[in-house]
């Protein structure tokens, strides 16, 4: 008698546990109950299925018309386990956008936005994002919210150039993203908070204007949670994204590192986060890339994961990791 082997990835555990934890945190019937869709968030949902709309279209397209080694077409399950090597992107996604629900509002307690500007104000003199008001301009502030802006290109660009040269990398990258996002998510039940441009308008004593300012951050600000602030996902992904481009090429890493450097800077000019929220970013990414090597040992010595020839290309194409 035969068995048929059930592939069970570690990003499955990982998502199966993530969802367990909000669904007791917000209670299961009431988030059930809150989880609608307004009108004004259909471009969100958009945003998270368009990705995977594009990667069905394209891994059909490539499987109908393209031959493999042995002269055969691809099938329907070619075209699934590219979607399924893309999933921890979309759990991401769906993580950070349940936070976008109104629920949470009541859900997770009084701000601590007072706390962690006191935390600040024990490390400077004041917030870092309150001194940072003698160096506004309006081209520093254009250049600035456009670094912000590429937190949301800079991971899908990494993610499609390790799938076609480096699936190895590929993996533990997309397995950081997704253990990065659950952490960030601990974060944001247990310590709330808006940030201190909207906490506390009355510190900053000009708002922040610029060509590109206004629709880069609208668009950023109708798609962000609105208590997203500790830790700092976008240090924390963007600290994950240098790391796997280093880990891959010493070029992408220098082409990344600028562009990084000035999210992080952003974060604190535009008056998203406290410093203290960086730190935690920093510590996030640091855990997020050592759970997911470890997750990922942990799955191979069980015997669980992608089947053996899938596992053998995977570790085919990820030879010659480093800095060269």
């Amino acid at each position: 008698m035969s068995f048929t082997r059930i592939e069970v990835r570690a990003e499955d555990v990982l998502a199966f546990v993530a969802a367990a934890g909000l669904a007791m945190i917000a209670g299961g019937g009431a988030f059930i109950s809150k989880l609608t869709l307004s009108e004004d968030q259909m471009w969100e949902l958009s945003f998270i299925l368009a990705p995977a709309a594009v990667l069905t279209f394209v891994a059909s397209v490539r499987y109908s018309f393209g031959r493999k080694a042995d002269g055969t077409r691809g099938g329907a399950g070619e075209v699934f386990r590219v979607l399924r090597d893309w999933l921890p992107f979309l759990l991401f996604l769906l993580i950070y956008s349940a936070f976008r629900q109104t629920l949470w509002s009541s859900v997770l307690g009084p701000d601590k936005d007072s706390l962690l500007l006191e935390i600040d104000r024990t490390l400077f003199p004041e917030t870092p994002a309150v001194l940072l008001q003698r160096f506004l301009d309006p081209v520093l502030t254009d250049v600035l919210a456009v670094c912000y802006f590429l937190h949301l290109i800079l991971p899908p660009i990494l993610a499609g150039l390790l799938y076609r040269t480096n699936k190895t990398i590929f993996r533990r990258f997309l397995l950081s993203v997704l253990v990065c996002g659950v952490l960030g998510a601990a974060g944001y039940a247990l310590v709330p908070a808006v940030g201190p441009g909207v906490a506390f308008p009355q510190l900053f004593r000009d708002r922040l204007e610029g060509t590109l300012h206004d629709p880069l951050i609208g668009m950023m600000d109708a798609a962000r949670a609105p208590r997203d602030v500790f830790p700092s996902l976008h240090v924390a992904i963007s600290a994950i994204v240098l790391w796997y481009a280093g880990k891959h090429r010493r070029l992408l890493f220098w082409t990344f590192f600028p562009l990084v450097l000035g999210n992080w800077v952003a974060t604190l000019y535009l008056r998203y986060h406290y410093f203290i929220d960086l730190v935690a970013g920093y510590l996030t990414a640091l855990l997020a890339v050592v759970i997911a090597s470890w997750l990922l040992e942990t799955e191979k010595r069980l015997g669980l994961g992608p089947r053996t020839a899938e596992r053998s290309e995977f570790a085919s194409s990820g030879s010659g990791i480093g800095l060269g």
